[in-house]
């Protein structure tokens, strides 16, 4: 990885060669390094959109809110707080939490809850870091559960059917009423986006020091 200081150390020292006065080659190279900081943050944005993108693909607010850009000889390195890559969750068992408020059977022998199941609604395509932010912000607000029953409405508003389920405290709940594992690893697509913002990141500041040195020969 290239270090923008030393780049812009280099230029300095290759229009004072040419001849370039001293206060001349200053503003030029301190020109050079606004546009170039101006680059880099504009490309470290960049791979900070899509890494929310992701996060929200995956349903993971704990992967977004660690992400983190951490500068790195004069760059930057998308990185988590707790430099975890993997947020994967294990199954989830939804019994005791549906089970909550049941009503007794009326032989008197555990209790039941009817729960309403079916197909999820379409999510709303994420276009900007405000939809990610609202996306993330209620999944949130609900647990598993809760999100669980709230499919009746989801289902409803996007014309889908919905059937019923029952849910009683004679069934296993390790076996029974239990969310999936789910894939929340964030590995590869970190390791993707640091190395895009390297390569552009690169292109743009050699092109910079580039133009300057052109201007100047």
């Amino acid at each position: 990885m290239i270090n923008p200081k030393f780049e812009l150390d280099r230029l300095l020292e290759t229009l004072r060669a040419r001849g370039v006065s001293h206060i001349t080659a200053a503003r030029a190279v301190a020109e050079a390094e606004r546009e170039i900081n101006e680059i880099l943050q504009e490309r470290a944005d960049e791979i900070m959109q899509q890494a929310i993108k992701y996060g929200v693909e995956k349903e993971s607010p704990e992967f977004i809110n660690e992400l983190v850009l951490r500068p790195n000889d004069g760059m930057f390195t998308l990185e988590t707080d707790s430099s975890r890559t993997d947020f994967s969750e294990p199954p989830f068992p939804m019994l005791p939490r549906l089970l909550a408020n049941a009503k007794p059977m009326k032989d008197g022998s555990g209790v039941y809850k009817i729960v309403p199941v079916g197909k999820k609604g379409l999510k709303k395509p994420i276009t900007s870091i405000v939809d990610a932010h609202k996306a993330v912000a209620a999944q949130r607000k609900a647990d598993a559960a809760e999100r669980y029953a709230n499919v009746t409405k989801k289902v409803s508003e996007n014309g889908g059917k919905v059937s019923f389920r029952t849910a009683t405290s004679k069934q296993d709940a390790s076996t029974q009423w239990v969310l999936p594992a789910t894939d929340k690893d964030f590995t590869e697509e970190l390791q993707s986006l640091n190395e895009e913002f390297k390569t552009s990141a690169e292109e743009s500041i050699l092109g910079i020091i580039r133009e300057y040195e052109d201007r100047y020969s």
